[in-house]
């Protein structure tokens, strides 16, 4: 069913596989959902043992397929980790012609001259380059200057690059899953196409998704990327803390902060007992929740904490209205919102994936996020070209396909 989309989310503890299709008013109709679990196979994002993180992409597409009832040979694919980079780049071209109307090869220039305007590190590669506004002869705010009168043309656009290597294995691992990447995809601009709408983001929003190895964020203004980061602690911290603190195993410690974590200290139930596997025997120790929740809320304090300054350094916080939207399996915990906006001082809500059919009671979860972000994706650039093993030559081709979607909204 050449209309299927599937989109892979590899993260730090989980292997996510939706299988879906977009119907009219952006609607996904989820088919097939899998997961399982990444072991030791990714850390803080990447890939760290080949042959678990190749085993788990198969038990989750496997999953997904058994499901849906169907065999998928292409995935979009999230990536993520402190390898990504970030930054904001201009390019600006003199228009040619009699009478200066700006074409898309005009267009194309710009963003070229955009991307070669910054130094990009041998070992690192572009993912995306995200059209902010262009400018035409000081005009600013222009969304499509497709057939505009000028005799300047600048692109502000938004560039994130990755790790080559981190590509490569993402790509070698699908490859010996027996499968097609059609694109890698930054985990959280993936999330936002699930979870944000387009006003959120013409107003002003940040996103944050906590993960398990990692808390990525992405803020948008005028309905563009101005910013996004990766912030290296996440979730699986949270359960180590627990482990620790608690003297219990990392499986309990996991179990606990799912089920009766409290991010906010203020928020916990007084009277309110948890029973603890005591570590390396078959003993259950008691402890106040209120004990639970003093060892997780630092842990996410510094999350939220890294999360301000990121915002404070590249926008002013009057100007998101829209305020911040979480996402992530660990946002689940009780709390978390209510703590996030104590310390950002902004609106906070949980974002759960919209616009669903389907299997839409498996996956309205946030841990699906990136996943059916990923599906959003695929459909809006569907069937880019397939980068290669080792190659990444398909950019220019994946700008131009930005570049439609950037003039259709």
């Amino acid at each position: 069913m050449d209309d299927l989309i599937v989109g892979l989310d590899i993260g730090t503890t989980k292997v996510c596989a939706v299988i879906g299709e977009l119907q009219s008013g952006n609607t996904i109709n989820v088919l097939g959902v899998g997961h399982a679990s990444s072991g030791d196979g990714v850390k803080k994002g990447a890939i760290v043992d080949i042959e678990r993180t190749t085993q788990a992409i198969i038990d989750a597409v496997e999953e997904a397929e058994k499901s849906a009832d169907v065999v998928i040979d292409n995935v979009y694919v999230g990536i993520a980790g402190a390898h990504i980079c970030s930054m904001n780049s201009q390019g600006i071209v003199a228009i040619k012609g009699n009478n200066q109307e700006i074409t898309s090869e005009d267009i194309d220039r710009a963003v070229e001259n955009a991307k070669t305007a910054i130094s990009i590190p041998p070992h690192q590669d572009i993912i995306h380059i995200l059209p902010r506004e262009f400018v035409v002869d000081e005009q600013k705010d222009i969304n499509n200057p497709l057939g505009m009168i000028g005799g300047r043309l600048e692109a502000q656009v938004h560039i994130v690059t990755g790790a080559i290597t981190a590509m490569q294995n993402i790509m070698k691992c699908c490859e010996m899953a027996k499968l097609k990447v059609d694109d890698v995809v930054l985990q959280q601009y993936a999330s936002s196409m699930a979870v944000l709408s387009d006003d959120e983001k013409k107003l002003g929003v940040v996103l944050v998704d906590i993960g398990g190895g990692t808390t990525d964020l992405i803020i948008f203004q005028n309905g563009h990327v101005i910013h996004s980061h990766s912030i290296d602690v996440g979730g699986r911290l949270v359960t180590n803390d627990i482990a620790v603190g608690l003297k219990t195993s990392t499986v309990a410690a996991e179990d606990l902060k799912i089920n009766s974590g409290v991010a906010c200290a203020d928020l916990v139930d007084s009277q309110m007992q948890i029973d603890v596997p005591v570590a390396g025997g078959e003993r259950i120790k008691q402890y106040p929740q209120g004990y639970l929740a003093e060892i997780i809320e630092p842990r996410m304090e510094e999350i939220f904490f890294e999360v301000k300054a990121q915002i404070e350094k590249h926008v002013s916080l009057d100007v998101i209205p829209a305020g911040v939207v979480l996402t992530g399996g660990s946002s689940l915990m009780t709390g978390c919102p209510e703590l996030a906006e104590e310390i950002l001082g902004l609106p906070v809500r949980r974002g759960m994936p919209v616009n669903i059919t389907g299997l839409k009671e498996q996956v309205r979860n946030p841990k699906f996020s990136t996943a059916l972000g990923l599906i959003r994706y695929g459909a809006q650039n569907y069937r880019t070209p397939t980068r290669e093993k080792g190659a990444f030559s398909g950019i220019v081709d994946r700008i131009q396909s930005v570049l439609k979607k950037f003039f259709t909204d």
